[in-house]
């Protein structure tokens, strides 16, 4: 079941329940109303019909030689008379038989239609079974008792009093038709029942219309969602309404940002981890040609000294290079898993012993590499930062032009207590296009200049691994034809 079914059935059911209970309460409470009003007037009634009949009782006790069940009629007739209306009855029970019974009343006390006339016409007691036994059942201190009767389909309303007169009980016994009233209450309720159900129907359409505008958002973002599922991760939900689904909305499309940023960082991974393979295997392959070449020349043919020596010089340089490639291959890897050794040392040392390690290519390269490194002590693993540099500054020569030269800088940051190295050189440089890539692994922009000097594109790409370990920050600035600069930026609490 949809959800704003699920709205519209539980909103009805209490709207239902809600206006059920409550027009159950008024309908009692009217229909009570109505009742006690009807009783009090009938015993109103009764009242003034009793002091009537009492009254006139007086004049005839009064009288020598009197005979009530005589009496009685004649009076019930004359009171009758003058005070009720036609719709009205009397009757008067003295001694416990009926000896007044009104026209219109006579089925009252004997359905066949007979014991009614001989009792008003004859004054003769009948023994007949009284239908009003219960009316005469009177409580204690109140001497008013009323009976609701239905009579061949009209209710009636009985009211009685209980006096007594020469030791007998006197009952005087109004009836009152009440069956406009009851017409009207049961009107009044199938009224309240038809307003209730077109009103709910009513409900019913406002209810699917609001619960209609209310979960559209939820639908939208519904679809949203299933497209997003089904690899759309640039979709995002449209939805502001500042309640708590455009909250939901929002979170959904921060959820989207992070989960399509994270969908490019692995999709470009996974690019990388394949140009990597293809890479490490070109660069292999080609070595490799050329070691079982020269092998297989060297087998195979007779050649000359000299030309034995060429063919071994090219054997031995590549398998060199495949030598180097590995080794820094092994160290990239390492290094991404495993803790680096963080200790104090000191950067004019470590400068040193780097110039010291690019002296002979420097020199066959006829570059020339000034060092200018203010003392200072840093923390970090020396080895992995003498890697660092000697890439840089071995990149920086293979980039000049003979003759030139290749600075090595270090100075603490004035702003604040960072230690800055700088290798900057004055040679080819590189294109903007090319200075994103230059860290990834094979990467080479002069792939023929590189291969040449027996690189392999893995010394940037440990460069960064190296520094990123030690949470160290670096800076490439270049201009084509002009040169390029980079600085390396040690975190400020690792220098003093």
């Amino acid at each position: 079941m949809k959800f704003r079914y699920k709205v519209i059935l539980i909103n009805l059911l209490l709207l239902s329940l809600t206006t059920g209970i409550v027009g159950f309460l008024l309908m009692q409470r009217s229909v009570k109303l109505t009742m006690d009003t009807e009783i009090k007037s009938a015993i109103t009634e009764n009242n003034l019909v009793q002091s009537s009949v009492e009254y006139s009782l007086l004049d005839v006790v009064n009288t020598s030689g009197y005979n009530l069940s005589e009496s009685l009629p004649e009076i019930g007739r004359a009171v009758f008379s003058g005070m009720l209306s036609g719709e009205e009855a009397l009757l008067i029970r003295y001694g416990g038989k009926y000896i007044y019974v009104s026209d219109g009343a006579e089925k009252v006390v004997d359905p066949e239609g007979n014991a009614g006339q001989n009792i008003s016409t004859e004054n003769k007691e009948q023994e007949v079974k009284d239908p009003l036994e219960e009316l005469y059942v009177f409580p204690e201190n109140n001497h008013k008792n009323y009976l609701l009767r239905d009579e061949e389909g009209s209710l009636f309303l009985y009211v009685a009093t209980d006096s007594r007169v020469d030791g007998k009980a006197l009952n005087i016994v109004t009836r009152r038709d009440i069956s406009e009233q009851k017409k009207l209450i049961d009107q009044s309720i199938r009224d309240y029942q038809w307003i209730t159900l077109v009103l709910l129907a009513i409900a019913t359409l406002i209810l699917l219309i609001l619960s209609r505008l209310l979960t559209r958002p939820l639908e939208d973002l519904s679809k949203t969602t299933d497209a997003f599922a089904n690899g759309d991760y640039s979709t995002r939900s449209g939805i502001h309404t500042g309640d708590e689904v455009g909250h939901l909305a929002n979170r959904f499309n921060s959820m989207a940002d992070s989960v399509e940023e994270h969908v490019d960082e692995l999709n470009d991974m996974i690019h990388r981890r394949e140009q990597f393979v293809a890479d490490f295997t070109h660069e292999i392959k080609t070595p490799m040609t050329s070691i079982i070449g020269y092998s297989d020349t060297l087998r195979s043919m007779d050649l000359s000294r000299e030309e034995q020596e060429t063919a071994l010089s090219y054997i031995f340089s590549e398998g060199k290079r495949l030598e180097s490639m590995s080794m820094k291959l092994f160290d990239l890897l390492y290094l991404k898993d495993h803790p680096i050794d963080s200790k104090p040392f000191a950067a004019e040392v470590m400068a040193s012993q780097v110039a010291t390690s690019m002296g002979p290519l420097m020199k066959s390269s006829d570059v020339e590499l000034r060092v200018d490194v203010t003392p200072a002590v840093l923390e970090g693993d020396i080895e992995l930062l003498k890697t660092v540099f000697i890439n840089l500054i071995d990149n920086a020569r293979k980039a000049s032009k003979a003759g030139s030269e290749v600075e090595f800088l270090g100075e603490k940051d004035e702003g604040s207590s960072a230690y800055i190295f700088t290798v900057r050189d004055h040679g080819i440089g590189i294109s903007e296009e090319y200075q994103k890539k230059i860290f990834d692994e094979f990467y080479m922009v002069d792939k023929s200049r590189t291969r040449a000097a027996g690189g392999a594109g893995l010394g940037m790409s440990l460069v960064a691994v190296i520094l990123e370990r030690h949470e160290a920050k670096i800076d490439l600035k270049s201009t084509p034809g002009e040169g390029t600069e980079i600085t390396v930026t040690l975190k400020s609490d690792m220098a003093e």
